[in-house]
């Protein structure tokens, strides 16, 4: 700000000059930024040199930026002119010094993920970004900014002769401007700070209210050709189904043509004895998001399926298959209470959760970042708690592993074993010199990819010494492609790979289709009811349709791609891809050629437009399909109305630990009936607040009501093994009920689990001192009775 001030004017009254200057310093500013970026570029090996093409490129584009920006501050500077030129002077310094900030923190970001900011900017920036980092970076920028600001605009003082009056500077801007609007934009060229406006105006101005007259646009009758089921033998037995999502493994880490071999060597095995789907696509660019896709084939809502504030009907994998017998179970070592992946799984009433909550001492927990958190247990704790849990023998299974080793910030165990393997895997393979560099600064990332590769080996060795291992199908996906790596176009964040591995499988072979993950619940619940007649509803709302087929586009299919945060931007029809404000040509293998037809350009946005405006209307509005058609009812009845005002004027906010606090407290104030109902209303929003389940089931317990009481703390102690409060609340319920031969089952899971509690070990021994007293008065009972018998018996 000091070096801001020492910009001079003459006579502390700006002329035209001055403002010229100021405009030229700005201009010059943003060009050592583009400067700045393509040396960055160049050191981590993304680009092959610093001077290029698309360093002129970005430089013209930041003078239709700059001349943007200097056309609109003229007016503020004549506004001022007459009265006050030295205020206009002062608002246009100080405008053209923020934009040169956020221009430096956008492309900071840029640097850091290879991905330009759009709408829904701020919290993507935060999912990545600490608000200690985003301080430090903003104070560099901002004192950074000053000086060059300073400098430029002291270097530039004789250039004001070029342009001496007013008019003819406004057409040299605007005709600098205009001349900007038809050059092709890249990423790693563009302002960013031009592209951010730009997004945000047209997200503004888009028109995504639905105006059909259907009210259910999605629901039809599903009616598919799709033939999974004809490239397996297929057992009598229901087969069991265990999906692998890993945390941003994108398409090129596998396959014979990926740009990073040998750094997922048992994937890549396994894609080579399977069916394989070189061509799919994630329908979004958010681990969260990726999961109401893959097993539900459901819209996107706002923010994500799992951030919708209401509850939306719908039929998921989960469902149906729960509903004709199967075994539903969820593995993740992370939070699940992060965007509301909890209440989703609840919703679904998944038979078994396993999250963070779920492991004891016996587990080893991902160490801490800078910042002092731990995403949770890595992958290969994840597999071992799998491994150690019992598995129901008469029900085929559904299990779902969900990986975050692979995730940023790549804190694996034993990392720096993993990181001399990449240096191992860099030595041994010819890699071009881009990409070596590339793999170097980000070590961490390819050591978390060879950690999590050897996991899921180590789970499919585990998996293979069952007797239903030769009726599993293993299918393993990416969540998204990894962000930290820089993409070769648009269509890279959602490039991830698709196999379906199985001892059923006839043959491996390499599927032709374009598909994406909203095709894999259709296909697979099509196959079963064709081979097993699992029941499909009559109605459905799938985005996809199926897996199979002879061609790679097919005309009338349509794939909607989230990218985040409101962000529906991308959208493939057939074999067009359309990004933003540009249209392209796929090829066999999903490579982009600009397509400058703008009917047909014009007549895609209009299918995206319309899927929008769907998007936001079923999810907003519970209108994804008709009620009757829904598999599940609410398993916590939500509060009404009246109920909610109350809760209202008790908790009004997003902490609820602090709604815990306020109904533990009404709880023991003998205000029970209030308890229970902000219990229900927490464990409706937060299903896995495991304080409050364990509040309800003692408040039961309190009330007498012991069968509600035993069934709520048995599914929260089989939910959570580790958790010593709820199998304290079961053991003194066993007790109050009179049911402490129960004890003795609980006790082998507390010993399984090698749980270590004083409390628990009072309360045992507590129960077995019970029945002890029981065992001994039967025992007197029977005495008692016998010398009577015998007695009687003389009479």
């Amino acid at each position: 700000m000091g070096l801001l001030s020492q910009i001079n004017v003459q006579n502390g009254k700006p002329a035209l000059k001055e403002y010229i200057q100021l405009a030229m310093a700005f201009f010059l500013a943003l060009c050592l930024l583009s400067f700045y970026q393509n040396v960055r570029l160049y050191s981590e090996g993304v680009l092959d040199g610093i001077i290029s093409k698309s360093l002129f490129l970005s430089f013209l584009h930041h003078s239709g930026f700059a001349s943007l920006v200097a056309l609109m501050g003229v007016f503020i500077f004549n506004y001022y002119k007459q009265s006050k030129p030295e205020k206009g002077f002062q608002i246009m310094r100080y405008v053209f010094w923020i934009l040169l900030v956020i221009e430096g923190l956008l492309m900071e970001f840029y640097l850091q993920h290879y991905e330009i900011l759009e709408f829904g900017f701020w919290g993507r920036y935060f999912t990545f970004t600490s608000v200690g980092k985003f301080i430090l970076l903003l104070l560099a920028y901002a004192v950074a900014a000053a000086i060059w600001f300073h400098l430029f605009y002291r270097l530039t003082s004789t250039v004001y002769r070029v342009i001496s009056k007013m008019y003819p500077f406004t057409l040299i801007l605007l005709s600098l401007f205009l001349a900007t609007l038809s050059t092709a934009k890249k990423p790693v060229n563009e302002n960013k700070t031009q592209h951010l406006v730009t997004a945000i105006l047209i997200e503004a101005l888009s028109w995504d209210e639905y105006e059909g007259t259907k009210e259910y646009p999605l629901t039809r009758k599903f009616i598919s050709d799709d033939d999974l089921g004809s490239y397996m033998n297929l057992t009598t037995s229901k087969p069991n189904i265990v999906f692998i999502v890993i945390d941003g493994l994108g398409s090129e880490f596998i396959g014979d043509n990926a740009v990073y071999e040998g750094f997922t060597p048992f994937l890549n095995s396994l894609a080579h004895n399977s069916l394989y789907w070189p061509n799919h696509l994630s329908n979004t660019g958010e681990n969260h998001a990726a999961l109401p896709t893959i097993i539900g084939s459901l819209p996107f809502g706002e923010d994500g399926f799992t951030n919708l504030e209401n509850t939306v009907t719908r039929q998921t994998l989960y469902g149906v298959l729960k509903k004709n017998g199967y075994h539903t179970s969820f593995y993740y070592g992370g939070n699940t209470a992060l965007n509301q992946l909890d209440r989703f799984l609840f919703e679904e009433h998944v038979d078994l959760v396993v999250d963070q909550k779920s492991f004891g001492d016996r587990y080893m927990r991902q160490e801490e970042d800078k910042a002092g958190i731990s995403l949770g247990y890595p992958d290969k704790e994840l597999f071992r708690n799998w491994a150690a849990i019992e598995k129901p023998s008469m029900h085929p299974r559904l299990e779902v592993f969900l990986s975050l080793s692979s995730q940023n910030p790549y804190l694996i165990p034993e990392g720096q074993k993993y990181k001399t393997r990449v240096d191992e895997l860099l030595r041994k393979h010819n890699y071009p010199r881009h990409i070596a560099k590339r793999v170097r600064k980000n070590k961490s990332l390819f050591a978390s990819l060879l950690y999590t590769d050897e996991a899921v080996k180590e789970l499919i060795t585990s998996y293979s010494a069952l007797p239903e291992y030769q009726h599993t199908l293993f299918i393993i996906t990416g969540s998204h492609n990894v962000t930290e790596l820089p993409g070769h176009d648009e269509l890279h964040r959602y490039k991830v790979p698709l196999f379906i591995y199985s001892p059923m499988i006839k043959k491996a072979k390499r599927m032709k289709p374009l598909v994406s993950h909203a095709d894999i619940t259709p296909s697979l619940l099509q196959m079963l009811h064709k081979k097993y007649g699992i029941e499909l509803p009559e109605e459905v709302a799938w985005l996809g349709a199926g897996l199979t087929g002879e061609r790679v586009f097919q005309k009338q299919k349509t794939i909607p791609l989230y990218r985040y945060g409101k962000g529906i931007k991308d959208f493939v029809s057939g074999r067009h891809f359309l990004s933003g404000n540009k249209l392209y040509h796929l090829d066999g293998s999903l490579n982009l050629a600009e397509e400058k037809d703008k009917e047909l350009k014009d007549s895609i946005r209009q299918k995206l437009d319309y899927f929008r405006s769907v998007n936001k209307y079923v999810t907003q509005n519970n209108k994804l399909i008709p009620e009757e058609y829904g598999l599940f009812t609410n398993l916590i009845e939500p509060p009404s109305p009246e109920e909610q005002v109350w809760i209202n004027s008790v908790f009004n906010g997003q902490d609820f630990d602090d709604a815990y606090e306020t109904a533990r407290n009404l709880a023991l104030d003998g205000n029970r009936e209030r308890a229970l109902l902000l219990c229900r209303f927490i464990l409706n929003r937060v299903p896995g607040h495991i304080d409050t389940e364990v509040l309800m089931g003692r408040i039961y317990g309190w009330e007498g009501q012991y069968k509600k009481a035993t069934e709520l703390l048995e599914r929260t102690v089989q939910k959570y093994p580790v958790y010593i409060d709820a199998y304290s609340a079961l053991l003194d319920t066993y007790f109050w009920s009179g049911q402490n031969n129960k004890a003795t089952f609980l006790k082998r899971k507390i010993e399984l689990h090698e749980l270590k509690s004083n409390e628990l070990k009072i309360k045992l021994k507590r129960a077995y001192d019970i029945l002890n007293e029981q065992a001994e008065l039967s025992v007197a009972q029977e005495n008692g009775k016998s010398i009577a018998k015998k007695y009687s018996g003389g009479l």
